[in-house]
Order: structure tokens, then C-alpha cells, then sequence
């Protein structure tokens, strides 16, 4: 069983934002092979880890962090306003009050089986897309695996920003993308997610803070 904890930047402790960047780090380039910027120490710390920045961490029973995220607004300067604006070429990068990017969306294999990632994936998924919903997010950004992008058109009506790109680092073909968030991707998302859980937001496994009762 995995617990979820969603909390702003301001939020959370500093030694638990080190954690945050350490997974991100040991999955993105030890695992992936991302060749990042600004990468000292084994930590994937950059200009977007910001107070307001949202994020989704995941623990275990044994209180491990093995999975998170995180939420941007694109109101303010975001990866792929900034960075990888050429993965927008087709309209633009999106930005709106109602518009959020996610990004560094990581999940560590070395402490999960293949099905529990597959499952955790989902969850995650999940409690995303909940969580944007019922914020009054409309839309959501990101810039994943082109294979990602073929996955989610079967829940999220989602829509290229671009073509895709292939970059050396990783051998990956690359593509930015935007998805609808709505209830109706919700119920089907439910449908592959291996855990009881029902519509609202409150009955997600989300606590306010780690370790909190």
C-alpha cells in the first residue's frame, strides 16, 4: 500500500525536498540517461522548484519516497516556455490560469516490481488528475516519451503541441502535449487502477503532510 502526499514547495521540509531531488536525479539520469544542467551532488534541482510548485510524492508503508511529480503553472515561467518552447510549434506554448505543467513525473523501479511501477504509474495517473480537477484546472501540459503519448489518448483527450524530437542522450523520440482533465477522464482511469477508490478527491490515500495520522 502507498500513500500520497500533495504539498506546495513552501510546504514541504527542505530534507524532504532533498529527497525529492535525489529520486529525481537517480531515475532521470542514472536510470534514463537525461543529460541534465545543473545537476551537482546527485540532484536534479532546477529554476522550476519553486515555493508555489506543486508536488505529488509517494510513499511506501515503510515511509520511502518511491515515486513524485510536480505542478506548474504556465502563467509563470515553466520547462516548456522556457526550455522547450520548439517542442511547441504548432500553436504556440500553452498558458492560461486554468492550464498547469507537469513534469519530472518519476517512479523508482529499483524499489518496486514491474507491476506495482505499471500500477503505481497509474495511481499516480490518477491522483493527478483528481487533484487538478477538483482545483479547477482544465488542462494540463507536459513533454514526455512519444510512447507516453500513445497511452494517454486512450483516457485524456490529449493533442500534440509538436512534432515529436529525438535526442542522443536516451535514444528517445520526444513530444509535448496537452490533455483535457475532466471527471470523464477520471472514470476512465479508474478502470485500470487496481485499488477501490471512489470519486472524490477526500477518499483519495492523499495526506496533508508525511507520516501525518
Amino acid at each position: 500500500m502507498v500513500y500520497f502526499v500533495i504539498q506546495s514547495g513552501s510546504e514541504i521540509p527542505e530534507d524532504e525536498l532533498e529527497l525529492i531531488y535525489r529520486l529525481r536525479y537517480k531515475v532521470a539520469v542514472l536510470n534514463w540517461g537525461w543529460n541534465l544542467p545543473n545537476c551537482q551532488d546527485g540532484r536534479d534541482k532546477d529554476q522550476f522548484d519553486r515555493p508555489d510548485t506543486q508536488y505529488v510524492l509517494v510513499y511506501d508503508d515503510n515511509d520511502n519516497l518511491v515515486a513524485c511529480s510536480r505542478l506548474n503553472t504556465t502563467t509563470e515561467p515553466h520547462l516548456l516556455s522556457e526550455i522547450f518552447p520548439h517542442h511547441c510549434e504548432f500553436s504556440g506554448v500553452p498558458r492560461g490560469k486554468d492550464i498547469w505543467e507537469l513534469s519530472r513525473f518519476v517512479v523508482d523501479k529499483d524499489q518496486l516490481t514491474h507491476y506495482q511501477q505499471v500500477q503505481l504509474y497509474l495511481q499516480m495517473c490518477l491522483a493527478v488528475t483528481k487533484f487538478v480537477v477538483a482545483s479547477g484546472i482544465r488542462k494540463v501540459t507536459w513533454l514526455s516519451h512519444k510512447t507516453r503519448y500513445t497511452k494517454s489518448v486512450v483516457v485524456w483527450r490529449t493533442r500534440p503541441l509538436g512534432y515529436p524530437v529525438h535526442y542522443e542522450d536516451d535514444d528517445q523520440d520526444y513530444i509535448a502535449a496537452i490533455m483535457d482533465t475532466d471527471e470523464a477522464a477520471i472514470g476512465r482511469l479508474r478502470k485500470f487502477v487496481k485499488i477501490d477508490w471512489s470519486e472524490t478527491l477526500q477518499d483519495l490515500p492523499v495526506r496533508s503532510a508525511r507520516k501525518a495520522a
